[in-house]
């Protein structure tokens, strides 16, 4: 009886990991699709020459709202975060891979120690 509860409790350890690995991988590359398509729109904006000014700064603040201003540098909190999570999605595969095979081997290692 033990044995088979510490086996279950084993198995939902690696899916929640896995679980977990895979929700944040998931997240990451979203929220950088996501910022990376405003951005585009914001710079898309501010080029359109039929637009005034004012009309563009509207147009930018209604697709995504700066979070500070640096001088003309508007966005440049937003340009540095789109940066990072490029970075890190771009960087994702192999660690996560490794990762998640190492949870299973350590999980079928573990579940098996426990049956023999």
């Amino acid at each position: 009886m033990s044995e088979t509860i510490l086996t279950v409790i084993t198995i939902l350890g690696a899916v929640l990991t896995l679980g977990g690995l895979a929700f944040g991988a998931r997240r990451l590359r979203n929220e950088y699709k996501e910022l990376s398509r405003k951005l585009d729109e914001v710079t898309r904006i501010s080029y359109d020459e039929s637009l005034t000014s004012e009309e563009q700064n509207r147009q930018r603040h209604a697709v995504l709202a700066p979070s500070s201003t640096f001088g003309d540098l508007e966005y440049f909190r937003e340009w540095v975060r789109c940066s990072i999570l490029e970075q890190a999605a771009s960087n994702l595969g192999w660690p996560a891979a490794l990762t998640a095979l190492g949870v299973l081997l350590s999980t079928v290692a573990s579940a098996w120690g426990v049956w023999v």
